[in-house]
């Protein structure tokens, strides 16, 4: 669930609530060790995309213009994570399952359509990971009391 304050003057509030789902179907999880190498905190969101790099089996956002394997989806971040400088943390990811589309999230200027190795995205998702099934949604999507 994610809130969002559109309108608030001190004597009148207007918080749209989204209860939509992630996860809506059979799903499955894995965990893995995410590591932040760099100096600042990183925000990791559920619903991200998340690739591997093969020779150290770390998990990252998925890259489409990588070469190490982090190009290729694993699974969709299960949960909301603040990972410290030089923090390693163990994630959940689900790797199997009906996902919602349109609540993946992607790196800035990657896109479901892009092609890796021949296939897009939207294709690699059903085929690389265990089974993860993109789905619409319309049940839970609208903002409250609209």
């Amino acid at each position: 669930m994610s809130q969002e304050n559109a309108l608030n003057t001190g004597q009148q509030s207007i918080t749209h609530t989204d209860t939509s789902k992630i996860f809506v179907f059979d799903n499955r999880y894995d965990n893995f060790e995410y590591n932040n190498s760099s100096y600042v905190d990183e925000n990791l969101y559920a619903g991200q995309l998340m690739g591997e790099i093969a020779a150290t089996r770390k998990i990252v956002p998925l890259d489409p213009n990588a070469s190490d394997g982090s190009q290729l989806p694993i699974g969709v971040l299960a949960n909301d994570h603040v990972v410290s400088g030089g923090e390693t943390k163990s994630v959940s990811l689900c790797v199997a399952g009906d996902v919602v589309e349109n609540k993946i999230r992607l790196e800035p200027g990657v896109h479901l359509t892009d092609v890796v190795d021949g296939r897009t995205l939207r294709s690699r998702m059903g085929t690389d990971t265990v089974g993860i099934k993109l789905v619409g949604s319309q049940d839970l999507t609208n903002y409250d009391n609209e």
